[in-house]
């Protein structure tokens, strides 16, 4: 037979029959198994301990391969004897024939193709769609590593595959990666696997599962893929003892600690309670351990490089929300944010979906969605920060991204335990969570899949939560704050019943109810989209009272020209004070983008439209020979602080 791969028979039973198996092939297997057994973990994880490394161990006796056809693809875990007598490395081996011009005899060859890879099954989404294999492999340290590898990198001559493939330890022959491409193609493995494209909750045949990058909890047939292998997001060390007395024990006592590991807990209880997402913004001065609470938070999932910085595009935070997906996002210095654009990102984080962009065909893709609580620190507040850019907050923005001022005793601190002072306390708590992290967010998830029965009660729970006293509300704003901070503490209750903080019961509640009150006075009094409606309004009358408005009875001009440009109305006075007359186009300007019906009706309310015909909100006024409709406005005192009448 000819070498050309292109001949290469579509059977090949002494691989076929081996894949998704773990066995090797054409060898003794338990002298493979031997070298398993010390060397393989957990699948996807790194390992420890006892090892074999091939780049310095020496190699055992190999072994001749059994091969019942040539040409065969044939993957070798341990030393193998060539067909020519020298010894070849463990690995994936193209068996093949040649035939020289002229002999009526093909000769054997053996052909090293890359490390010792497995193809242990194929995988595809809920939808039958998105297939790919789930790919076994060794490093060069001797440590077994998975990866759901998506079919789509087979593409073209595969480069992106086999970069991934590097990446990961694999050694390809760069001479050899035709013939990797075509047995990658031509793997028909007989296990089936559930292929989740996103971290969190699924629904499988066998039960819901928490799907991972390196693990999944609860049910065993489904597992991530990504055409991206590396995932150093959920990175885990120490244990759960460790975090809990050397990380929740000195939370306990600091309401801001306590409320920030409760909302990292947050993510896995947002799709079973059917909330979007939560948010929370750390408010306060510079060196007062913000920073801290974030580093505190994201100890749930993972380690230092859990936490993100706002340094980045709308597009870029879509991304990174959709690949933490039920657990949580954190980013540091909101400063660094664009004020231009922070606010549509809060909207899109806060939404839960990305934006809907097209196909190179031409049809839509299907957009990023996630449910994810959102962490954030600054020395700004939101409408502080937008307001740099000459940008407005509006109430939505608010509401997704709550700020909670955290001036306390110590900083950001109540209590410091044994620790000095406040420095002190923060760089002993980043040197724990340096040593424990990566454990408590799927521990957490552990219980609650152990708690199946419970979980259909979840919503209802926290409709009780949300109507604790100290979760009262006064409009519709605050009460879906309160239910964002509700969750929150329910969060926090839910690891302490299941014995992960070691806090007593009723303190993440607490703290949770401490950071509702913080934000009612931080955000101050009254329905905040009504408030900045009449602050537009009456910074609009600061700005323009005289440069474009005219006493209405004597109004001036220079040689019969109005010297009012781009009028927005006329004013005059009463014994109540000035009433300004406001055109419709003034008002839509001074509005600043809000509709104009709902500002109209906050106008209203707030006992600012003074004048009007029957049954409508503006006023038939005869100026300089003209008719208009004009609306009688008079701002009252106090709009900046929030007592207006209507509220």
């Amino acid at each position: 037979m000819s070498d050309d791969p292109r001949t290469i028979p579509d059977a090949l039973p002494d691989t076929e029959k081996l894949e998704g198996t773990g066995r090797t092939s054409g060898h003794d297997v338990a002298s493979s198994r031997s070298l398993d057994e010390r060397s393989e973990g957990t699948a996807g994880t790194s390992l420890v301990g006892e090892a074999i490394d091939p780049l310095t161990a020496p190699p055992p006796k190999p072994l001749r391969p059994r091969i019942k056809h040539r040409p065969a693809f044939m993957t070798h875990d341990d030393y193998i004897t060539t067909c020519d007598g020298g010894t070849g490395r463990p690995g994936l081996y193209y068996h093949g024939l040649k035939r020289a011009r002229g002999d009526s005899e093909a000769t054997e060859y053996d052909q090293w193709l890359c490390s010792p890879i497995h193809v242990q099954a194929l995988t595809s989404d809920e939808r039958a769609e998105n297939f790919g294999l789930m790919l076994r492999f060794r490093n060069p340290y001797g440590q077994w590593r998975e990866w759901a590898m998506p079919m789509h990198l087979l593409k073209g001559n595969g480069e992106e595959l086999r970069g991934e493939l590097l990446a990961m330890g694999v050694r390809i022959d760069p001479g050899a990666h035709k013939l990797l491409h075509i047995w990658l193609s031509r793997r028909e493995p007989r296990r089936r696997l559930i292929a989740a494209a996103r971290v969190g909750w699924h629904s499988t045949p066998q039960g819901r599962a928490f799907v991972m990058p390196r693990q999944t909890l609860g049910a065993d047939d489904v597992i991530f893929q990504s055409g991206h292998a590396v995932h150093d997001e959920f990175i885990s060390r120490g244990d759960i003892p460790g975090w809990r007395s050397e990380v929740a024990a000195l939370c306990s006592g600091n309401p801001l600690l306590v409320l920030a590991v409760s909302s990292a807990l947050t993510g896995p209880l947002l799709s079973l309670t059917n909330r979007a997402g939560v948010g929370l913004h750390f408010v306060g001065d510079s060196s007062t351990g913000k920073s801290t609470l974030l580093q505190v938070a994201g100890s749930v999932w993972g380690g230092a490089g859990f936490i993100r910085t706002w340094r980045a595009t709308g597009n870029g935070l879509e991304g990174i929300a959709a690949g933490l997906n039920d657990t949580c996002l954190i980013l540091d210095e909101i400063g660094e944010a664009s004020p231009h654009e922070v606010g549509n990102i809060i909207y899109a984080l806060g939404n839960g979906t990305g934006k809907t962009r097209a196909a190179r065909s031409g049809s839509a893709r299907l957009a990023a969605r996630w449910r994810v609580p959102l962490l954030s620190s600054g020395e700004r507040s939101l409408v502080a920060h937008m307001a740099e850019g000459g940008k407005r907050s509006k109430a939505g923005q608010g509401v997704r991204l709550l700020d909670i001022p955290v001036s306390r005793q110590h900083g950001v601190f109540d209590t410091l335990h044994h620790l000095p002072d406040g420095r002190a306390f923060s760089d002993h708590l980043k040197g724990a969570v340096s040593r424990h992290h990566g454990l408590l967010g799927p521990e957490f998830i552990k219980h609650l899949l152990a708690d199946e029965k419970s979980l259909a009660y979840l919503p209802d729970r926290l409709n009780d939560f949300s109507r604790m006293e100290g979760f009262g509300a006064r409009d519709s704003l605050e009460g879906r704050a309160a239910t964002s901070l509700a969750l929150i503490g329910m969060a926090g209750e839910a690891a302490t019943d299941y014995g992960l903080t070691g806090w007593e019961p009723g303190e993440a509640l607490n703290a949770a109810m401490a950071a509702y009150a913080n934000w009612k006075d931080f955000r101050g009094e009254g329905q905040t989209e009504t408030r900045q409606i009449l602050q537009a309004v009456e910074s609009f009358i600061t700005r323009h009272g005289d440069a474009r408005f005219a006493g209405i009875n004597n109004e001036p001009s220079v040689t019969g020209v109005s010297v009012v440009r781009e009028r927005a109305g006329w004013w005059r006075d009463t014994l109540e004070g000035r009433v300004y007359l406001f055109t419709a186009d003034g008002l839509h300007e001074a509005l600043q983008g809000f509709d104009f019906k709902r500002g109209l009706t906050a106008l209203d309310e707030a006992g600012w439209i003074v004048e009007r015909d029957r049954d409508k909100r503006s006023k038939k006024i005869r100026v300089s020979g003209g008719l208009y409709n004009l609306y009688c406005i008079r701002p009252t005192q106090g709009v900046s602080d929030g007592h207006c009448r209507s509220v």
